[in-house]
This record gives C-alpha cells, structure tokens and sequence, in this order.
C-alpha cells in the first residue's frame, strides 16, 4: 500500500493519509486499514480518494 494514497472511511467520511488507518485495537485486521475516529475496519467501505476530489471538496 502506497503511504502517500489518501483514503476516506465510508463509515464515518474521515479523510487521512493511508498511515492514519494503521490498525490499533486488538481484532483489527492487521492487514485492513481502520478508521482512526470510528474504529471502522471493513476494507469495502474505504476509499481512496484522488488528487482532483481532494481539490474539489
């Protein structure tokens, strides 16, 4: 995974660079991103988001 790749959680729409969604609780799947604010680590709900919608928003 690209450390520079910025990601959205589809949970709680948090914004970070991929090394914000380093798993921290004990069942995380280590290989899954986690949301930071929401501890949300379904890998379907993430997405990243491109340089174009980053400027958008």
């Amino acid at each position: 995974m690209n450390s520079d790749a910025f990601f959205e959680c589809g949970i709680c729409f948090y914004q970070g660079l991929a090394e914000d969604f380093t798993p921290v609780t004990a069942s995380a799947n280590l290989a899954a991103l986690e949301c930071p604010n929401c501890l949300n680590n379904d890998e379907d709900t993430f997405c990243e988001v491109t340089y174009e919608e980053k400027l958008a928003a």
